[in-house]
């Protein structure tokens, strides 16, 4: 519980913008995990994918690549279906983070990661898999596969309530409209983006608005 309560506390740092805070705190849990299970010397399951998400913030993409290899043998041997998919979820997302983006195993993964939610029925983490997938498919030039998913992802983060998923969603639609030349869409987006990261304090994504400013010529909100 000890463990738990720090990587939950960790996560929450996180999604403000603590960064730093929230890497002592993950560190501090992995140690326990060592000491709890010698065999299993990594955060693994949703505890190891939170860690990777602040790893894959932090630009240390090659860490997740060996942590998730590592970790995904793990739980494919339990066949424990929620924590195969958020495995292949932090491969694939750490996939597209590399200089030259591939793609093909970007694709594998990702596309690994919504089936194995689907099939752990885990309705309502689907987001968490398919707003990656939609931002690999902007990537790679698919752009009527990325609304497909994004779409799929705003029904359920709606009927939800899913604040931070509903910002993510509107934030990738912005990228996705850049990307299509359609600036006016593109800052629709942006603005409820913007508005909804100010209202619930998701600071983490403060960058990412920036550089949307930056790609629409917007001068930022001070």
């Amino acid at each position: 519980m000890r463990m738990c309560g720090r990587t939950t506390y960790a996560d929450a740092l996180h999604q403000v913008g603590r960064l730093d805070e929230a890497e002592k705190l993950f560190i501090e849990a992995e140690r326990m995990q060592k000491e709890r299970q010698p065999e299993y010397p990594l955060l693994y399951s949703q505890r190891g994918y939170k860690y990777c998400d602040l790893l894959l913030e932090q630009g240390k993409y090659e860490d997740v690549l060996r942590r998730a290899e590592q970790t995904l043998e793990w739980v494919t041997t339990q066949n424990w279906l929620l924590d195969i998919a958020l495995e292949h979820l932090s491969l694939g997302r750490a996939y597209m983070l590399r200089k030259n983006i591939d793609f093909t195993k970007a694709c594998e993964h990702l596309n690994q990661a919504v089936n194995y939610l689907r099939q752990a029925g885990q309705h309502q983490e689907l987001p968490r898999g398919l707003l990656p997938r939609a931002e690999m498919w902007r990537l790679s030039g698919k752009p009527e596969m990325a609304k497909k998913d994004l779409a799929e992802a705003f029904a359920i983060a709606d009927r939800g309530g899913m604040g931070l998923y509903l910002a993510d969603y509107h934030l990738e639609y912005a990228r996705l409209y850049v990307a299509m030349g359609d600036s006016v869409k593109a800052r629709e987006h942006r603005d409820t983006a913007k508005k909804m990261i100010d209202e619930m304090g998701y600071h983490r994504r403060d960058k990412e608005v920036e550089a949307l400013d930056v790609e629409l010529g917007k001068k930022p909100t001070p």
